[in-house]
């Protein structure tokens, strides 16, 4: 039996029938190049064991919730579930679809954009658990985001901490976030 023609070599081959491994001209053996995607601007509080209204800081490089969310969802953490519903609150947003597709799930959309306070993202994972991430403005200043994003990662500033030239969060009753028991995310330290 020729390995050669079956593709079971392991070398690059030139001008074997039947092979479809590398073959002829340097242009043919590139592989494309693709430029890597941009990175989501996203600080997760670290965990600790006291509930939080906050879950973390989002940085968006624009309104358009439905052309950022596929930057976001894949850079949330691993042991997040899929997230099925989203809710912008504030005037931040631009209208909003009611269902959008982001990486091959649909993701059920909702905008309040009468809300009072600074703009959030609530993320849903039905039957599962909630999230909530606060929203930096796109027009805020790199440095004050930064700075902002770096300090809500190490837990030197809360989440949900009002941003210069803001007034106080608004007051609202704590609630637990944990899963269901025996979910398998009963176990993340909240």
């Amino acid at each position: 039996m020729n390995p050669t023609a079956t593709g079971s070599t392991t070398g690059p081959t030139t001008g074997t029938a039947g092979y479809t491994g590398i073959t002829g001209s340097p242009a043919a053996r590139r592989q494309p190049h693709h430029a890597p995607p941009p990175v989501a601007r996203l600080a997760i509080a670290p965990a600790t064991g006291v509930a939080r209204r906050t879950d973390g800081v989002w940085w968006p490089r624009s309104a358009d919730l439905e052309a950022e969310l596929t930057e976001l969802l894949p850079a949330l953490p691993f042991d997040w579930p899929r997230i099925t519903h989203a809710t912008a609150n504030g005037a931040l947003w631009t209208p909003l679809p009611t269902l959008t597709l982001v990486a091959g799930h649909v993701i059920r959309l909702r905008r309040l954009p009468d809300r009072p306070g600074p703009p959030t993202l609530c993320l849903v994972a039905a039957g599962l658990g909630r999230w909530d991430l606060r929203v930096l403005p796109p027009r805020t200043a790199e440095s004050d985001a930064v700075r902002i994003l770096a300090g809500v990662a190490t837990g030197a500033i809360p989440a949900d901490a009002p941003l210069p030239g803001e007034g106080p969060a608004p007051r609202r009753r704590e609630r637990s976030r944990a899963a269901p028991p025996g979910h398998p995310h009963a176990v993340r330290n909240r």
